[in-house]
């Protein structure tokens, strides 16, 4: 169980928020960079494989530059694991294999679910109370995506259910890591340290995926894009598991699940950018009510911070 008792009155959100908007503005570019490297006639677990790999190396190259190799001890290697199973290697995967079988609406509302389910374990594992602060910024984040979604007709018709549970891997991976970080992280372990060793083991797991699926790819015959666009993604999950792990252990799990909303918004833009896709209004409204969600979500973190604290003196 870990030590929630010792959290101060009311939590500094500067750094969270920050490493939220900014780590969520640049992780929506994972979707255009995908899109890149799949038009440039990558194949999906190859792109899975190799991004993986692009981030896992680069970030062991920096750490041992500066000397702060990750931990190889039995806590760190089940962290590395965990993440790299649940929070990596499965959802991808699942996105991979339902994205031709689902409307694009569907699986972004899919991917969204994450914070509600977030919210709901952290309150089974009494990680979080019940407030109306964190219930409302969930709702709002989520009006805010349906915003985006539904006026734009792409939830389509006609899909099987079965692709639809199959999806849901992906949230509840995402959501259940979340969690597992709070529990399993090893002490004093920076989020460097953390986000190397998970890449380096999705490595790992991921090779002999592609190996089966789509052979021993190596880029050969390709264009310069295909190598560039597939390490652009591989460091977008570089910074998501960097915000990941320093937002969990600053604020939890509940409130780094609003990084999702931030992403449907980013991704869209990001898109817009890069490729001139058109957005309407409705992309506006639904930033606004996001942002208006995200000020809910903070009070509620506040809130149990707060309450968590005055228990912990009453028992002193």
């Amino acid at each position: 169980m870990p030590d929630t008792t010792s959290a101060p009155a009311k939590r500094n959100l500067t750094v969270p928020i920050l490493l939220l908007l900014g780590g969520g503005t640049f992780y929506g570019s994972f979707f255009s960079a995908i899109r890149v490297a799949s038009d440039a006639g990558v194949p999906p677990m190859a792109l899975a494989f190799w991004q993986a790999f692009f981030g896992g190396v680069g970030l062991l190259i920096f750490s041992a530059v500066i000397r702060q190799l990750p931990g190889t001890g039995f806590a760190h290697l089940r962290q590395y694991t965990v993440t790299a199973f649940i929070g990596f290697s499965l959802p991808l995967i699942a996105l991979t294999v339902v994205s031709a079988k689902l409307p694009v609406g569907v699986l972004t509302l899919v991917v969204t679910l994450t914070p509600a389910l977030t919210y709901i374990f952290a309150y089974l594992a009494r990680l979080d109370r019940l407030n109306v602060w964190s219930v409302g910024g969930i709702v709002l984040g989520l009006a805010g995506v349906l915003l985006i979604v539904l006026p734009a007709g792409s939830l389509g018709e006609g899909f099987s259910p079965a692709w639809l549970l199959l999806g849901l891997i992906a949230p509840l991976g995402y959501a259940m890591n979340n969690i597992a970080v709070v529990f399993l992280r090893p002490a004093q372990t920076t989020s460097l340290h953390l986000s190397t060793g998970v890449l380096l083991v999705a490595t790992v797991v991921l090779l002999p995926v592609m190996l089966v699926v789509d052979g021993a790819f190596v880029f050969s015959g390709l264009e310069a894009k295909a190598v560039w666009s597939t390490a652009w993604a591989g460091f977008t999950n570089v910074v998501i598991f960097l915000s990941l792990f320093e937002i969990i252990r600053r604020a939890g799990p509940v409130f780094f699940a609003q990084f999702n909303y931030v992403v449907v918004v980013a991704s869209i833009v990001w898109a817009r950018l890069i490729f001139s896709e058109t957005f309407s209004v409705w992309v506006w409204a639904a930033i606004a009510v996001m942002a208006v969600g995200l000020v809910l979500a903070n009070a509620g973190t506040n809130k149990s911070a707060k309450a968590t604290a005055a228990e912990a003196a009453e028992g002193e």
